[in-house]
């Protein structure tokens, strides 16, 4: 892609530039106090300043070329800040002070921190929760520490001292662990049956504490069957003409089962006058100038319609699992609609696997009362009290105020399984992408991914603790002048050794999945979408 080459190469340039002129820098800094080429000290005793500054400002411009984000922003302007401050140090120096062999530390020191963070953004875009201001902050009062101690000692050597400790104690790939951690363990997320994961999978993952399980999730496939036609005073045939006919224009399941069964029973279907859904509810039609409604009680009731009858019949439905439909002709219900689909085989199994990966599993369903009881029953998984007319999982579980839950649903062309989370009460909502996604056969996916999560989180934990230690032990030794400038170069090199090393043990063995190891199964009951 044109433009994706044009950045690569531009990132190029500019970080070529800044290493030559690095190099420059340094070259200027070793012949300073000596006999040097004009080529290298042509800015005279300010060669070391402006080569460094050069560096820097190229650098600059390699990171606004790379995968840089919001959350590797923090840490990238606070690198820039300390890098202005060492060349400020170098600059006050040599205009105000007697110049030393050491004056030109500092700002090669800023020139290499500038360096090291555009080659460490660019190899790990910064990712997830960890913006580095933390360590950062600490290199900063590990520098000022050594500042103090070293104006007592010997004023001369304070700024190389503090440039060292700046430069070999700051956290360049702090922020970007997360993001080798995500790369490492997206194979492994994908060989568990996830098909795709969005930005910041297994940190949202990991984070969550309960799930919140769409009914239609758990079902074994998108399609509804009509088992009950039970009508009051006229033919089944005629009770399910006037449902499938009131059905016509719907997509929705519901009626896609009812046309099903007309088609099956060879009853014609005519289309409605009007028609008017009710989103968790039911529909309303205009049907051969008589209203028919096929719902819910709820939707009876609101419009004033008896169901006392038809709700006797619906209880020893809903006992099985069912959903049931009241169908009302010119304000009296005629009869009784009976829907099921049958759950998936691994569906508890499945709950449980997420039980034992630390999440609580909630059922979402818009059903009865009793279908939802039945259903929770034989899935283990705990319900909403209620939920409200037309909500989704996803709103009820923002609504049910369980913090940063996760919400898994079947997609609106039902084709797939996803995986989304909800914003806690109180912050913005989250954007409307799924966090993963997985065939509709996929089920155990999901709690394979919490497993990955929490093995990658753990990765990230070990990682950040070693190299803040391998960083703050560098900065001790630049402080005492124990470890040389060009030790920054090979520090960076060891740090993506050790994440890589950590990566290797970490992953092995992790892609298998928890759901082949399911034991048992479970009795395939019964409910509807």
């Amino acid at each position: 892609m044109p433009q994706r080459s044009l950045t690569s190469t531009l990132w190029l340039l500019f970080s070529g530039m800044s290493v030559v002129f690095l190099v420059f820098a340094m070259s200027a800094m070793s012949w300073h106090g000596g006999e040097a080429p004009r080529t290298v000290l042509v800015f005279g005793r300010y060669s070391v300043l402006f080569f460094s500054m050069f560096s820097a400002i190229f650098s600059l411009l390699a990171l606004s070329y790379s995968l840089n984000c919001m959350t590797g922003r923090p840490l990238t302007l606070v690198t820039i800040a300390a890098s202005c401050f060492l060349l400020g140090v170098t600059t006050v120096i040599l205009l105000t002070g007697t110049p030393s062999d050491t004056a030109g530390v500092p700002a090669v020191c800023a020139a290499v921190m500038m360096a090291l963070r555009s080659f460490g953004v660019a190899l790990l875009p910064p990712r997830g929760d960890r913006n580095g201001l933390r360590e950062a902050s600490w290199s900063l009062a590990l520098a000022a520490v050594t500042a103090w101690i070293w104006w007592f000692i010997d004023p001369a050597l304070m700024p190389g001292a503090m440039a060292a400790a700046l430069l070999l104690s700051w956290p360049h790939l702090i922020d970007g662990i997360n993001a080798f951690a995500d790369k490492v363990f997206h194979a492994a997320a994908l060989a568990a049956g996830a098909r795709d994961l969005g930005p910041g999978a297994f940190t949202r993952i990991a984070r969550a504490r309960d799930i919140v399980i769409d009914k239609a999730a758990v079902m074994s496939g998108p399609d509804l069957m009509v088992t009950n036609v039970m009508a009051f005073d006229n033919e089944p045939k005629t009770l399910l003409a006037v449902a499938a006919s009131a059905e016509a224009q719907s997509s929705h399941p519901v009626a896609l089962a009812l046309r099903q069964l007309a088609s099956q029973w060879h009853v014609a279907v005519r289309t409605p006058d009007r028609f008017e859904p009710a989103p968790g509810l039911g529909v309303v039609a205009l049907l051969g100038g008589q209203t028919v409604v096929i719902g819910t009680t709820k939707l009876l009731s609101r419009l004033k319609i008896d169901s006392f009858t038809a709700d006797a019949i619906a209880r020893s439905l809903e006992a099985d699992g069912k959903t049931v439909l009241r169908v009302a002709v010119g304000g009296r219900v005629v009869g009784v609609l009976g829907l099921e689909g049958t759950l998936r085989q691994d569906a508890g199994v499945a709950g449980h696997a997420l039980r034992n990966q630390g999440l609580a599993p909630w059922l979402f369903s818009g059903d009865s009362e009793k279908t939802r009881k039945a259903l929770g029953d034989m899935l283990g998984l705990k319900l909403f009290d209620k939920s409200r007319p037309g909500e989704t999982a996803r709103d009820a579980a923002c609504r049910a105020g369980l913090g940063a839950p996760l919400v898994l649903t079947l997609s609106q062309d039902r084709a797939t399984l996803e995986l989304r989370d909800c914003a806690p009460a109180g912050e913005e909502e989250a954007e409307d992408v799924p966090i993963a996604v997985s065939n509709t056969d996929d089920i155990g996916a999901f709690p394979a991914l919490k497993s990955l999560a929490m093995r990658r989180n753990l990765l990230a934990l070990h990682a950040r603790r070693l190299l803040t230690g391998i960083w703050a032990l560098a900065g001790l030794s630049g402080a005492c002048f124990l470890a040389p400038l060009s030790v920054a170069p090979m520090l960076f090199a060891l740090c993506l050794a050790i994440l890589w090393a950590f990566a290797r043990f970490s992953v092995a063995g992790s892609a298998r999945r928890p759901a082949d190891g399911f034991p048992g199964s479970v009795n395939a009951g019964h409910a509807a979408v």
